[in-house]
């Protein structure tokens, strides 16, 4: 009887689904001939399907977020087609569905106290800024969007519950890898910098080394060494998939967006990104002992890389020995415009944040106030706003001892979740969960390494990244209340014999 319920239901389902995409087929079909644009037709439909699939599916609502977010898909549809922000109504959509999910089955999130604490902290570390940062309107500006960013970090937290949930969001990822990449890269090898591809592939000539200029990919973020650094925690997922995973088609799959995601790190030039690549790989390949057949496949990516690699890619990275001390002892810092402008932006960082050590000279202001230390450092003028490109410089000199030590506690927390949550996986002899909690906490080290080369231009990345890591420890209390809750369910299915004889005992 059940079963035929069930059958009954699921073809309802099905029919009722089948009825919507018909009248959403000749809705489009209508709308495209009234409108003049049709992208603004198949954007608005696409994103109506997003909404009423979530509020279905609160759990592909979580991988909606995750997409939207990692390739900028409303970045892109907003600045490139002047359409309506997607992400904006889909966070707030996201917030209002868990409200009534609790309170319509009682289903409270949890997990949120220390991350709310984390990023309330830090928030009114920026928001104190006001009372002293000189330009306040750079402050406000910053707050606001750490206020959306910090959201999806909880909001992301609140609904990344259960093993399969991280299952589905790391292929999510490899998906996005292929997705980002694909344009990236056919852009490099044929030469067409002249389409950016919809958005998805914005490209910039830009100096490559000595007087050699050369295009620099960027992708939907629009800056090389911040795509490169997103792009590498693609490689470590899709490295880490390749290895383990035991379903081909993942495979397949995972060996895409690696290599293509390393090919965009190659082709940006970042030498941050590249270095943190590296290091992360190593530190791979030191946890995991590569069989033969894994080690052909790492010497074959390589090879790849080496045949497909730009001459100017590898003079660009040799270039990083000029800020090694010569043999005299010195560090010659002129031959590479862009390692003197490096020095120049760190040194003004550490002198606002030496000036400043407590409060440091308030959120986002550092753009504002480089001419005027610049200056009385002796450095040459700029003509454009420069920033610290380092982010832990960056938030030492805009908000003193106070936002770093919290900053780095939010970093230090994260880890900590990542490592519990990976030997508890392991203790539960759920060891492929824990090989993917492995690639995602290579991956996240990779960004952070990265971020050593690169300012909080982009910070929605760090704190969805963010948002995952604190998830974690939530998905073991998860998994544990559903293993209790079997288990007494499987006592209350006992023989009625037995159930009588223990009554008796």
């Amino acid at each position: 009887m059940l079963l035929k319920e069930s059958q009954i239901s699921a073809r309802s389902s099905a029919l009722l689904f089948a009825m919507v995409a018909a009248l959403l087929g000749v809705a489009a079909g209508a709308l495209i001939i009234l409108v003049d644009n049709p992208l603004y037709v198949l954007v608005g439909l696409a994103g109506l399907l997003g909404f009423v699939v979530t509020l279905a599916s609160l759990e592909f609502g979580l991988l909606f977020l995750v997409f939207i977010t990692y390739t900028r898909f409303s970045d892109v549809v907003v600045h490139y087609y002047a359409a309506p922000s997607v992400a904006k109504s889909f966070v707030v959509l996201l917030v209002v569905a868990i409200l009534i999910r609790w309170a319509v089955s009682n289903d409270r999130p949890r997990g949120l106290l220390w991350p709310t604490i984390m990023v309330l902290a830090y928030g009114l570390v920026g928001f104190a800024s006001l009372l002293y940062a000189p330009d306040t309107e750079a402050v406000l500006y910053s707050l606001s969007n750490y206020v959306k960013d910090a959201l999806i970090a909880l909001v992301i937290v609140a609904l990344l519950k259960r093993p399969q949930q991280f299952r589905q969001l790391i292929y999510t990822f490899l998906f996005i890898g292929v997705f980002i990449s694909s344009f990236s890269v056919h852009q490099f090898l044929t030469g067409n910098f002249h389409s950016d591809y919809g958005g998805f592939a914005i490209a910039e000539l830009m100096n490559i080394v000595g007087e050699t200029n050369d295009f620099r990919l960027s992708g939907p973020v629009g800056d090389p060494n911040f795509f490169a650094q997103v792009m590498a925690v693609l490689v470590l997922i899709g490295v880490e998939r390749l290895m383990h995973d035991r379903n081909v088609l993942v495979k397949i799959l995972a060996a895409a967006s690696a290599v293509l995601s390393a090919f965009t790190v190659v082709f940006t030039y970042s030498r941050g990104a590249t270095l943190a690549l590296v290091f992360a790989l190593i530190l791979f390949f030191v946890i995991y002992k590569l069989k033969p057949s894994q080690l052909i496949a790492v010497l074959f990516l390589g090879i790849a890389v080496f045949l497909f690699a730009p001459p100017t890619y590898f003079e660009r990275l040799v270039s990083i020995r000029d800020i090694l001390p010569s043999a005299s002892g010195g560090v010659d810092l002129t031959s590479d415009r862009a390692i003197q402008g490096r020095a120049s932006e760190s040194l003004t960082a550490w002198t606002m944040f030496t000036q400043h050590p407590f409060t440091g000279v308030g959120l986002s202001n550092y753009t504002a106030l480089y001419q005027e230390y610049a200056k009385s450092l002796g450095l040459a003028p700029s003509a454009r706003p420069r920033a610290p490109h380092n982010l832990y410089l960056e938030v030492a000199a805009e908000t003193g001892v106070i936002g770093l030590v919290i900053f780095l506690l939010m970093i230090g927390l994260a880890f900590r979740a990542i490592l519990y949550a990976r030997k508890e996986f392991l203790q539960a002899g759920m060891h492929d969960y824990a090989h993917m909690v492995t690639g995602f906490a290579l991956g996240f080290s990779s960004y952070m390494l990265a971020a050593l080369f690169a300012h909080a231009a982009y910070p929605r990345y760090f704190y969805l990244l963010l948002g995952i890591a604190y998830a974690l420890p939530h998905i073991i209390e998860r998994l544990r209340l559903d293993q209790e809750q079997e288990l007494m369910r499987t006592e209350n299915l006992l023989p009625y014999d037995v159930i009588k004889l223990e009554t008796n005992i």
